[in-house]
């Protein structure tokens, strides 16, 4: 059945990804980075050539060079606790091309805090 939010997923994706979201600016908060949702990351040599992260923070330097500084991608996992395949392969290919570390969030787990 397919999702009727389309590409933006369930409407418990989207709101573990806007707590995440708040933590980001939150976390960068006075700082001169940008935190947005669904930013496209460009993986040149991936599995694709372009993923969306769920939630970015990245600067631009004064030659236009963007550096990322928090990347979260939220999901689903399998049986064994391990994102799902699709999840997998965009955070191999987002670590690949940025060197950091990417926070997974399965968000079938998630407790949102009633007072975010």
């Amino acid at each position: 059945m397919a999702n009727p939010n389309g590409k933006k997923g369930s409407q418990k994706h989207q709101d573990v990804q806007d707590a995440e979201l708040k933590k980001a600016q939150e976390e960068f908060e006075n700082q001169d980075v940008e935190v947005k949702k669904e930013a496209t990351v460009l993986t040149p040599k991936g599995k694709k050539q372009t993923r969306i992260a769920d939630v970015a923070a990245y600067s631009w330097s004064d030659d236009y060079h963007m550096t990322y500084h928090k990347i979260v991608q939220v999901g689903k996992t399998d049986k064994d606790g391990k994102p799902v395949k699709r999840e997998q392969e965009a955070i191999e290919d987002i670590e690949a091309h940025t060197g950091l570390k990417v926070k997974f969030v399965n968000y079938e787990d998630y407790e949102i805090d009633a007072n975010e």
